[in-house]
């Protein structure tokens, strides 16, 4: 051969080479005596081995697998064919081997770029252990990982499910429990399930009364969101409904962008005895997880067991509640069930000599989704009591047949509504320095003995640092406000 045809030669495999490293990856093995490698490709997948000495011979343990040419005396291209597992061997001059153990899995390119374009922006991994694919990393919604898994299985029949959610997952649940006496409403005129033409508007005030004073009348506090010049929710009530601030309390609705004030409602009427407060729970639960409340106790029942001995079962009563909310965007999905049960003595039976009373219940549960900060309102469990009260003369009214003449009998009706009132807010995180500080932290309630005899001074009134000035001064502006306090 010329030494012209030579050059040409070695142009040709440098030019080769060049281009298997531009267009293929690319990885380097250090040769050890002895050693074996592994590594792992996707079917279709192509690597550029590099190693340190002169290659001698190449083989491959199963050709279906994998493929392997030599491209230089330092370089040898791989290519996965197909699914499985294969040895690769590759001796140099002095006939040293070097094993490499190859695992070909899945292709999931197309997996990769469909899932790119279908959740941009979302951080999402996708790889394979034999005929699995797994998939995992970090989204913003719940409803993500079932919609990823749902495309993994057009592409594979077995999908691990990796992906978890983050962003703001916690959820304060602001629950306000409320007896309501209706029949001490329905005395005043109130009717909660009058509904307007429209149907929009739930419960209004019947008949044409009119009430003493300021009365359910906020017209008059303007600082009050949701009033008007009609009280609580007036505008846009038809003229002929006097006072109807009763409108949309009751029943199950949701309240217009969370300004009805069902705290000022329910203070009203605790204020003219027609409603009482059970309790006022505060839970706070993460996305997915449930939480309970309980605010009362347990009811032991014994049960009938082998041998002649006897179980006990507890069964819990009083104020309960349980939710599970799902944070789905910026919305809130709760799963709500109320529970309000009390001990029945006139339903008791008694079991091997031991009286177990009865349980009187209501109960509700329903699922809602709300927005950060929404109200809901439910209703509509009724309980209805009667009472009889006797009076009668002393000894006259003992009289057979004619003590009837002077004995009396009155029958009471108490009728009462369980009303549960629900806010739902994004629980966030508060950085130490964006804490606001207690009214108490700027004062000192241990001064001296010179401040305290000398100066006269009880630690109450020690000046506060200025806004911008001090370590809290961030904390300081942010105390005042809202939700806040001033001094």
């Amino acid at each position: 051969m010329s030494r012209h045809a030579v050059v040409v030669a070695l142009m040709l495999v440098a030019g080769r080479a060049a281009a298997a490293q531009d267009v293929v990856p690319t990885m380097r093995i250090d040769r050890e005596v002895g050693a074996a490698r592994s590594m792992s490709l996707e079917a279709g997948q192509n690597r550029l081995l590099v190693v340190s000495d002169q290659i001698g011979r190449i083989a491959v343990a199963n050709p279906d697998v994998a493929d392997l040419k030599v491209v230089t005396p330092y370089q040898v291209l791989l290519t996965a064919k197909g699914i499985g597992s294969t040895d690769l061997t590759l001796w140099d001059r002095d006939n040293h081997p070097l094993v490499i153990a190859l695992q070909v899995t899945r292709n999931l390119e197309g997996l990769r770029k469909q899932l790119k374009e279908l959740f941009a922006g979302e951080k999402i991994e996708v790889s394979s252990a034999g005929d699995l694919v797994v998939i995992s990393g970090q989204v913003s919604d719940v409803r993500i990982p079932e919609r990823v898994a749902e495309v993994a299985r057009l592409h594979a029949t077995k999908v691990a499910n990796l992906v978890q959610v983050s962003g703001q997952q916690q959820v304060q649940l602001e629950v306000r429990f409320a007896e309501v006496g209706r029949t001490g409403l329905r005395e005043m005129g109130v009717n909660f399930f009058h509904k307007s033409d429209d149907g929009k508007r739930v419960g209004g005030m019947t008949g044409n009364r009119t009430y003493p004073g300021d009365f359910l009348n906020t017209q008059s506090n303007p600082a009050i969101p949701g009033t008007g010049p009609r009280g609580l929710w007036g505008p846009g009530m038809p003229p002929d409904v006097p006072n109807p601030a009763f409108n949309n309390a009751f029943s199950f609705f949701l309240s217009q962008g969370g300004q009805f004030p069902f705290s000022v409602m329910l203070n009203l009427l605790e204020q003219s005895n027609l409603a009482k407060t059970l309790a006022e729970p505060t839970l706070v639960a993460m996305s997915g997880q449930e939480a309970a409340f309980l605010a009362g106790g347990e009811l032991p029942i014994p049960l009938a067991s082998t041998f002649g001995q006897t179980a006990v079962e507890w069964k819990k009563f009083g104020i309960q509640l349980r939710f599970t909310p799902t944070v789905i965007g910026d919305a809130i999905h709760l799963r709500l069930k109320a529970e309000v049960s009390d001990l029945d003595p006139t339903t008791a039976v008694t079991v091997g000599g031991t009286t177990i009373p009865g349980l009187v219940s209501r109960q509700s549960e329903t699922t809602i989704r709300l927005g950060d900060g929404q109200s809901f309102a439910v209703a509509g469990l009724i309980s209805d009591k009667v009472r009889s009260q006797s009076a009668r003369v002393p000894v006259l009214g003992s009289i057979p047949i004619l003590g009837a003449l002077f004995r009396s009998q009155a029958y009471q009706r108490d009728e009462t509504e369980l009303l549960v009132v629900v806010t739902a807010r994004l629980a966030k995180p508060v950085a130490p320095h964006e804490l606001p500080p207690l009214p108490t932290d700027f004062e000192n309630n241990d001064p001296s003995d010179a401040a305290l005899f000398l100066l006269g001074s009880d630690g109450s009134a020690v000046k506060q640092p200025k806004p911008g000035k001090g370590a809290g001064a961030s904390a300081a502006r942010g105390a005042a406000g809202e939700r806040g306090y001033s001094r």
